[in-house]
């Protein structure tokens, strides 16, 4: 099949001006040249401002990907302005994974574990976890004089956040989602304010906690592709830009269920004559490529455990089977990719079918459970996204409507206030 918006995608990808491709180690640009770049294309309004003193952050992000990349989206507009940000992290691999592309920014490792049942013999060694992070973060903010300490959600939150209460600075959390988790409820007894991805969120904090929507943060590296065209994402990836792309991502850890589906649709998506860019998380990599191994799709396509360039994996992508966590979402909407999405079913509160909803709504993305990803029904989604291009550009265009690309300049502001 050929592809139906080639011309399009040809004119989104190339710059008629660029005489040589660049290649792509190119280096990431910097939370500046993201701010100054918003500026002038004016997406940029409150974030033109400049603190005056260099200063220092602690930014707890980690545990997922979900928490720690928009995390490291704020400690990039922060560093462009000339200050210090150390961020925290879990000892997870995936945390160390992902930090591994980003030499130019602090990390620290705290013992951080997530929050077990009350009886659970793990809660044990989970209030020692809280008890050592909670006493490693107050020596941080007292070295380094921490003016604010930010907490991106999650298990990894909370000593940091009670530590900045007790050391009488500035605290805030983010939550990404439609409805928080239990650790931001219990954080944001802690915080001085609420800062939302999903406006919809706020009713679930306590009515006199000061709250702003921001939405979710994009790292500036994405920022930057989304408008920057220079670098070729077919020949990154040994892709065909002649046929449809259909990206496969389950958040920074896979999404079996995702998986699953797809081994189980090979031959069908083949008769769409597509090819797949398919990121299958560390723990089902080999099972992945096993599956595609003795089909004819193998040949156009490409399979990845991890991908440090999600910029031109959005920017090859015509549509998107994804989960709907808050980070996958905002990037999604950055790039404008039509979406199937299939919220994963034991998130906790249900918050990725929350999520979902909403840009199902807007006519952003398409909602399926994961009880309902037949074959028969992916394949008839994929179909009707690649061929019926008033509906691509419909929902291209409502993904659009729903990004926030000010959302870690907005929370940097609100750091700096």
């Amino acid at each position: 099949m050929k592809n139906p918006r080639k011309k399009n995608k040809h004119q989104r990808h190339q710059n008629p001006n660029q005489k040589q491709q660049q290649k792509s180690n190119q280096p990431a640009p910097n939370g500046r040249q993201v701010e100054q770049r918003q500026k002038q294309q004016g997406t940029n309004t409150a974030g033109a401002q400049k603190s005056s003193g260099k200063k220092h952050y602690l930014i707890a992000c980690g545990g997922t990907g979900g928490h720690l990349f928009p995390g490291i989206a704020v400690a990039e507009i922060l560093q462009g302005r000339g200050h210090d940000v150390t961020l925290l992290i879990s000892e997870k691999k995936i945390d160390a994974l992902a930090a591994s592309g980003h030499s130019k920014l602090t990390f620290e490792k705290m013992p951080f574990l997530a929050m077990p049942k009350p009886w659970s013999p793990k809660m044990a060694g989970f209030m020692m976890g809280v008890w050592s992070g909670l006493k490693r973060c107050k020596e941080l903010i007292r070295k380094h004089q921490t003016t604010a300490v930010l907490g991106m959600g999650g298990f990894t939150s909370f000593a940091p956040v009670l530590a900045g209460r007790q050391c009488k600075v500035k605290t805030f959390i983010h939550d990404s989602n439609a409805i928080p988790g239990k650790a931001n409820k219990l954080t944001a007894r802690f915080c001085d304010e609420v800062l939302l991805g999903f406006e919809e969120c706020g009713q679930y904090f306590p009515e006199k906690k000061v709250k702003r929507t921001v939405g979710t943060p994009v790292r500036s590296a994405l920022l930057w592709a989304a408008t920057e065209t220079s670098e070729d994402p077919y020949a990154f990836f040994n892709l065909n830009r002649d046929l449809p792309t259909l990206l496969v991502i389950g958040g920074s850890q896979g999404a079996r269920g995702i998986n699953n589906a797809v081994a189980h649709s090979l031959d069908q998506l083949d008769a769409l004559g597509i090819q797949i860019l398919h990121i299958t998380g560390p723990g089902d990599y080999q099972e992945m490529t096993d599956a595609y191994a003795p089909k004819e799709i193998r040949l156009r396509s490409h399979v990845a455990a991890f991908c440090h360039r999600m910029d031109l994996a959005y920017r090859v992508a015509d549509v998107a089977l994804a989960r709907s966590g808050a980070s996958t979402l905002a990037e999604l909407a950055t790039f404008g990719v039509p979406s199937i999405l299939v919220p994963y079913p034991y998130a906790a509160d249900d918050h990725q079918t929350k999520n979902a909803a909403i840009f199902d709504k807007a006519g952003a993305g398409l909602m399926i459970k994961e009880t309902d990803l037949s074959p028969e029904e992916l394949t008839a989604q994929v179909r009707r996204l690649i061929q019926d291009q008033e509906h691509h550009q419909k929902m291209q265009t409502a993904a659009r409507t729903m990004a926030h690309p000010k959302a870690a300049v907005a929370i940097a502001d609100a750091l700096e206030e």
